[in-house]
């Protein structure tokens, strides 16, 4: 069954990544860690929006396929 398609998307994952990044920061500073900053990756934040590998590599090879002109 196909998810349906939301057109907040882009600012859902924009939001998403913000919050996580917060997140890491906060348990940095509560650690006591300074100087130290903690990673996002791409994957992380398609995970929090409940994004599978799967479906990314479909979207990358989609996109990849448009912007080469096939």
């Amino acid at each position: 069954m196909a998810t349906p398609r939301r057109p907040d998307r882009p600012g859902l994952l924009l939001w998403l990544n913000t919050a996580v990044k917060l997140r890491a920061r906060l348990l940095t500073l509560e650690r006591g860690v300074a100087g130290e900053e903690m990673t996002v990756r791409p994957e992380d934040t398609l995970r929090a929006a409940g994004i599978s590998t799967k479906r990314q590599a479909r979207y990358q090879r989609r996109m990849s396929s448009l912007l080469a002109g096939r």
